[in-house]
C-alpha cells in the first residue's frame, strides 16, 4: 500500500535545505495523511515544500534552456553527459534526460492541489481568500513544471492528481503538447484570479508566486502558444504595476549579486548564512573550475560599450561566465556567489516579451520603443526596428541574447522561433557544434523537427510501459 506519509516524509527537503523567513514550518515527524491537512500551517508547510523541491530544479532550468543553444562551449571540467547534448550525441541513457525531479515537484504541488480545499472544513481561521492564494501558488509551480516539460520532451505525461494511494494510476502516456498548454493556461488563468499581489517581505514578493510572477509565466506560455494579444495583455498588467522597473545601466549587475531587486519578478531564493546554497556557482567556475564557458559566438556579439558584456557576464581572459559573481565593472569576486538568486523572470524579460508579440500583430513602432528601452539601460543607443517581421524577430532574439546569456531562455528563444516556421535558425545553432565533415548528415538528420527535443530517459521506458519514445529517437 501507498498510504504514505505525504508531507512528513517530504518535508525533509525543507529542513535539509534550510529555512529562510517564510520556510519556517516544521512539520511533526511520522504524520500520516489522515493527521494532517486539518490546519492552515499544514497547508503552507505543504507550499513550502513544493518551492523547496523546485529550487533543487534551478541546474536542470540552466541545462535544458542552454545546453543546444549557441552561448556555451566546453569548459575544463565539462560534464561528459553534458558535452554529448552540446555536441549532437544524445542517447536516451543520458542523465539530462531525466524528467523524475521534475515530476516530483509537480506531486507536491499536486498534493496541495487536491487536499487544501478541505482544511477549511477543520480550521475556521483559514479564509476562502487564504485558500485561493496557496492554491494560485500550486498552480503556478505545476504549470512552470509542465511548461519546461513540454518545452524540452514536447508530448509528456499530464498527471493532475497526486499519487498518494494504490487507486491512483501513475503512470500515464504522454498527453500532446497542445492539451498540456491548454491545461497550463486553464491553471494559469484560475492562479492569477487567486494569487496575493503582496505577501509583505521582498524576498516573499520576489519568491513566491505573486499575481505578477503568475502573469509573466502566463505571457511566456501565451507566446509560445502564438497567443500574441493575449500575452500583450498580460504583460501591460504587469508593467502597469509600479512594483517593477529595470534598473539603472551601473546597476545592472546588482540584478543578480544582490537580487530581489526592483527588476526582478520571480527569483529562485537562496541565501548562504542559511545553508541554502545555488549549485550554478560550481558548474559555471565561480568556486571551482567551469564545466562551461561562453562561446566565442556569444562574447562577440557584445559591443564595448555594452554594460552586460565585457567583466559582467563574462570575463574576456578566461572566457569564465561571471554574470552572478562579479560585483562591479571592474570584475571584483562576488565573496558570496553560492546565494546568488536563479532569476525566472524579471521586468526587461516582461518588456522584450511584448515586443516580440507586438512584432507578430504589426505593431512595430511600439515593439521598437520597448526594445529600445532595453538597450538604452544596457549602454548602447537606439536601433531602428526592421518594417517586417523576419528581420524585427531577428532584432529582438538578438537582444534577448545579450541581455539573458546563461539565464536558461536562449535554446527556448530559439525554438519559439522554430515553432513559428522558423526551423533554420535551430538547425543553423545544432551544426555549430558538428565536426564540419558530418555538417552534410547532420543537416539531413535535423531536417525532422522531432529532433529539436530530448529523448525520454530509457529509466522511465522502462518504468512506465505505457510510455513510446519521442519519435526522432526510436531504435
Amino acid at each position: 500500500m501507498r498510504n504514505i506519509n505525504i508531507i512528513a516524509v517530504v518535508l525533509v527537503s525543507v529542513l535539509a535545505f534550510g529555512c529562510s523567513d517564510w520556510l519556517q514550518i516544521e512539520p511533526e515527524n511520522d504524520i500520516t495523511k489522515d493527521q494532517y491537512w486539518k490546519s492552515k500551517n499544514d497547508v503552507e508547510a505543504s507550499v513550502v515544500a513544493a518551492y523547496v523541491r523546485l529550487r533543487k530544479q534551478t541546474p536542470t532550468f540552466f541545462y535544458w534552456g542552454e545546453l543546444r543553444a549557441d552561448f556555451l562551449a566546453d569548459g575544463e571540467d565539462i560534464d561528459t553527459d553534458a558535452q554529448k547534448i552540446m555536441s549532437l550525441r544524445i542517447l536516451d541513457d543520458n542523465k539530462y534526460c531525466q524528467w523524475g525531479d521534475m515530476y516530483s515537484v509537480i506531486q507536491l504541488a499536486n498534493t496541495v492541489l487536491k487536499y487544501a480545499p478541505a482544511v477549511r472544513d477543520y480550521d475556521y481561521s483559514f479564509t476562502e481568500k487564504d485558500l485561493d492564494g496557496y492554491m494560485a501558488e500550486a498552480y503556478f509551480i505545476r504549470s512552470l513544471s509542465y511548461f519546461y516539460l513540454l518545452r524540452t520532451f514536447k508530448d509528456v505525461p499530464l498527471v493532475l492528481e497526486p499519487s498518494d494511494t494504490d487507486d491512483v494510476n501513475f503512470y500515464l502516456p504522454k498527453s500532446k503538447e497542445t492539451e498540456i498548454l491548454n491545461q497550463i493556461i486553464a491553471d494559469l488563468e484560475k492562479a492569477e484570479r487567486g494569487a496575493s499581489i503582496d505577501f509583505g517581505s521582498l524576498a516573499k514578493n520576489k519568491g513566491r508566486a505573486t499575481k505578477s510572477a503568475i502573469q509573466a509565466l502566463l505571457a511566456d506560455v501565451y507566446l509560445w502558444s502564438g497567443r500574441f494579444p493575449e500575452a500583450i495583455a498580460m504583460c501591460d498588467k504587469i508593467i502597469s504595476r509600479s512594483a517593477h522597473a529595470l534598473l539603472p545601466e551601473k546597476s545592472w549587475m546588482e540584478i543578480f549579486t544582490e537580487g530581489n531587486t526592483s527588476e526582478g519578478v520571480f527569483e529562485i531564493q537562496f541565501d548562504a548564512e542559511l545553508r541554502q546554497y545555488n549549485s550554478f556557482a560550481g558548474f559555471l567556475g565561480l568556486v571551482e573550475t567551469p564545466q562551461f564557458v561562453i562561446s566565442g559566438t556569444a562574447s562577440e556579439k557584445y559591443r564595448a560599450e555594452d554594460v552586460r558584456g565585457e567583466h559582467a557576464t563574462f570575463k574576456p581572459d578566461s572566457k569564465r561566465i561571471w554574470k552572478y559573481s562579479a560585483l562591479n565593472p571592474n570584475g571584483d569576486d562576488n565573496v558570496r556567489p553560492l546565494d546568488a538568486n536563479w532569476i525566472l523572470y524579471r521586468y526587461a524579460d516582461i518588456l522584450l516579451m511584448k515586443a516580440e508579440a507586438l512584432v507578430q500583430m504589426g505593431s512595430y513602432l511600439k515593439a521598437q520603443d520597448l526594445l529600445n528601452k532595453v538597450r538604452e539601460r544596457a549602454g548602447l543607443g537606439p536601433q531602428l526596428l526592421p518594417v517586417d517581421r523576419v528581420g524585427a524577430e531577428d532584432m529582438i532574439l538578438n537582444e534577448r541574447a545579450l541581455e539573458f546569456a546563461f539565464e536558461g531562455k536562449r535554446w527556448f528563444d530559439i525554438l519559439r522561433m522554430a515553432k513559428r516556421g522558423r526551423p533554420e535558425l535551430v538547425v543553423e545553432i545544432l551544426l555549430e557544434n558538428a565536426p564540419a565533415s558530418e555538417r552534410p548528415l547532420w543537416e539531413s538528420k535535423l531536417s525532422d523537427e522531432n529532433s529539436f527535443y530530448l529523448p525520454i530517459h530509457i529509466n522511465e521506458l522502462r518504468n512506465n510501459t505505457k510510455l513510446v519514445q519521442n519519435p526522432y529517437y526510436e531504435h
